[in-house]
């Protein structure tokens, strides 16, 4: 059983920090990272982080090695940043219940198992000087989240079909909204939880409507013309 646990909290460690850390690094590079299912996977870890605690009590043991309990020492903040980083993707209720549920999770095992000392109080306060902000947070953001809708209205696909240009309507509702023009690179990673493709680049911002009488094309494989303008793709 302890074995058992030991790698449910290795596994835990590592989905917490998975979406986050791909996020920061892959931006570093000019790529986006991107989870499969949002929903689905904050549904995992909160399934994860009850069932180590439902194991836990069951067992009624301790763990004796020193790398888990340094884990879980820390795995409390950092299941709070990874929940704002769910909630800004998807601010849907299952989400945002899920990923506070795994972080209250986290927290019961850090106080239980957390060790050092040194290093689980300091991980604790610090946690504690974040759930006030990110509860606010989660509040708001299912609130005001919506309220922008993004609708591609056309694609064009350039010659040597290694990029395509979509055509975006932005709906803003009261604050108006834009017709953006967004060029992607079609290569891309795709792996079992998540993909990394090449950052986006938007080549063009016009008023909110402009989309029904604009003209776009690709005048070669780097440059695409948008109402007689040429954009040159980096």
């Amino acid at each position: 059983m302890k074995k058992t646990l030991s790698v449910l909290v290795c596994l835990l460690f590592a989905l917490t920090i998975l979406y986050p850390a791909g996020v920061i690094i892959t931006a570093c590079f000019g790529y986006t990272f991107k989870l499969i299912s949002v929903t689905a996977f904050s549904l995992v870890i909160a399934a994860i982080s009850v069932s180590i605690i439902v194991l836990d009590l069951i067992a009624k043991s301790t763990f004796e090695n020193s790398a888990v309990g340094i884990l879980l020492a820390i795995i409390t903040p950092l299941s709070l940043i990874n929940a704002v980083f769910f909630i800004i993707k998807n601010p849907q209720i299952w989400v945002i219940a899920s990923v506070l549920v795994s972080a209250g999770s986290c927290c019961f095992l850090a106080v239980k198992h957390g060790k050092p000392l040194a290093l689980k109080i300091p991980a604790l306060v610090l946690s504690a000087l974040m759930i006030l902000p990110i509860c606010f947070f989660s509040f708001l953001v299912p609130i005001f989240g919506n309220i922008g809708q993004n609708t591609v209205v056309q694609t064009v696909e350039s010659p040597n079909g290694e990029y395509y240009a979509e055509v975006i309507d932005s709906n803003q509702g009261a604050l108006g909204g834009n017709t953006l023009v967004v060029v992607c690179e079609k290569s891309k990673i795709n792996a079992i939880l998540f993909k990394i493709e090449k950052k986006r680049q938007r080549v063009y911002v016009g008023d909110w409507g402009e989309f029904k009488n604009m003209q776009i094309h690709w005048k070669d494989d780097n440059c695409l013309v948008i109402n007689s303008v040429e954009y040159e793709i980096e």
